[in-house]
């Protein structure tokens, strides 16, 4: 049996609120279990997806890939269009488990 190690992934989307049309930047931290210190660290060089939840929608859609730099960032903008919200999700890999960030609400004025 494989176990894999727990992900967490935050997300921030700023500024808000915002002017329709506005760039907006989204940021976030993918993070892993790392066994040996007990602790969550960076996990680099990783693919996440940004997605975008309208304020009248159940659902999401994928708005860009992003990849994890130093620390495990992300970083990415986007134009603001219409009140909803932004998260980020990782798909996992074969020793980490998938994540998916709380959505970040922007008002889009």
């Amino acid at each position: 049996v494989q176990v894999k190690r727990a992900a967490k992934l935050t997300a921030d989307a700023s500024p808000e609120p915002v002017k329709k049309g506005a760039t907006i930047t989204v940021t976030g931290k993918l993070t892993r279990a790392d066994w040996g210190s007990g602790k969550y660290t960076g996990y680099v060089s990783q693919k996440a997806t940004l997605q975008f939840r309208a304020k009248a929608s159940n659902s999401y859609t994928t708005v860009k890939t992003v990849t994890s730099g130093t620390g495990g960032a992300l970083r990415t903008t986007t134009k603001a269009t219409k009140d909803g919200y932004y998260r980020y999700v990782f798909a996992g890999t074969a020793t980490t488990g998938s994540a998916t960030a709380a959505g970040d609400y922007v008002d889009v004025r």
